[in-house]
């Protein structure tokens, strides 16, 4: 978890946001760029097994880690979810 309490220095042509706190399901994925698809199946298929509610209409997040060859990319998928009681 990590809460930004001040912006600095944002660059020309850039804003800032502010995306509330959420609880996330996340899913990393390592591969080519067009199996992104499938690994968001995985993540949904995983909260669906244990009970967890995707909340589609909240700030969802890709977190590159690496992204300079399309087929052999490291992205964290983060979605924004609930349990169901």
């Amino acid at each position: 978890e990590v809460e930004v309490e001040q912006y600095e220095d944002i660059p020309d042509g850039m804003v800032a946001l502010t995306i509330p706190a959420q609880t996330y399901a996340v899913w990393n994925h390592q591969g080519a760029n067009i199996e992104i698809i499938a690994a968001y199946e995985k993540l949904h298929n995983w909260m669906e097994e244990n009970n967890y509610k995707r909340l589609t209409s909240t700030w969802h997040l890709e977190i590159f880690n690496k992204w300079n060859d399309p087929q052999n990319i490291d992205v964290m998928l983060l979605d924004t979810m609930q349990e169901v009681k």
